[in-house]
């Protein structure tokens, strides 16, 4: 599942800075499972497993080096913006301080004047001062509402965009039997994998026993990809059997293949397909 609108990524993992390694991104990353991981939550599993899925997808976010970068960039903008604003209302701060001395000065002025042009004085002023108020409260009101609603036009497409990779994206099952703790954690099915595509993420592992699976889900973009379902896995490891159950598209220089019938797929590997797409 893509990364929530609206959350960020490096709080979720527990980063203080936007200049992290991988190195650094995936030791939170851990660091976070093995904070919420439902087993260890017993007494407060529900709130486990949410952050335990977020981790997950804050992770998934910034090891994609195009969505991270285009996250910092948009959080930059927004600290400049704010900047902007900050410094507007410093200003509209000064603006209002320079009118409460205007007045005072305005006060003496007035003393040496006659009732009438004294009345009519005070009401030029305040006329004047209510409209250069006017006026930066209209700036400032027109560039927040500027802002929220570049903030809005880009949550929806960041939204319509994962929507569509959703639906299109190539998604291959890779199961294992694990033998003595010799079995693959997501960062090293990523390093495998990653040789035949760009990998949009990969979900959590699901354990019957000694017997081990998950989904890789490579972008939609990527149309290379046939090759990954005989991956065999690294040397010294347990042995990996792969399948397609959302194939890639076909080259046209490829032999046609046969598409997966979900009707032929056992329960187990039903349910991996399942929670791999949400």
């Amino acid at each position: 599942m893509p990364l929530k609108p609206g959350a960020n990524p490096y709080k979720i993992l527990g980063l203080e800075t936007t200049k992290c390694t991988e190195k650094e991104i995936t030791k939170a990353y851990r660091a976070q499972c093995l904070k919420w991981h439902p087993d260890k939550n017993l007494d407060n599993k529900a709130e486990a497993e949410a952050r335990f899925i977020e981790a997950k997808e804050a992770f998934e976010f910034l090891f994609d080096e195009q969505k991270r970068n285009e996250y910092d960039k948009a959080e930059e903008r927004v600290r400049i913006v704010e900047e902007r604003n900050r410094e507007r209302m410093e200003k509209a701060d000064e603006f209002s301080e320079s009118q409460k001395r205007r007045g005072n000065t305005v006060d003496d002025d007035v003393a040496k004047m006659t009732p009438t042009q004294a009345a009519k004085k005070r009401k030029l002023d305040e006329n004047r001062i209510r409209d250069e108020m006017e006026q930066v409260r209209k700036q400032l009101e027109r560039e927040a509402n500027e802002e929220v609603q570049r903030q809005m036009r880009r949550v929806r497409e960041a939204a319509a965009e994962s929507a569509a990779a959703e639906k299109s994206a190539p998604k291959l099952i890779v199961k294992w039997v694990e033998k003595d703790g010799d079995g693959y954690d997501e960062v090293e099915l990523r390093r495998i994998f990653e040789q035949y595509g760009k990998i949009a993420q990969i979900s959590s592992i699901i354990a019957k026993k000694s017997r081990k699976k998950c989904i890789i889900e490579f972008e939609p973009t990527e149309k290379n990809l046939w090759g990954a379902e005989i991956e065999q896995g690294k040397t010294g490891k347990p042995e990996i059997a792969a399948e397609w159950i959302s194939a890639p598209p076909v080259r046209k220089d490829a032999e046609k293949q046969k598409g997966n019938d979900l009707n032929q797929m056992s329960l187990e590997d039903l349910e991996a397909q399942i929670l791999g797409g949400i």
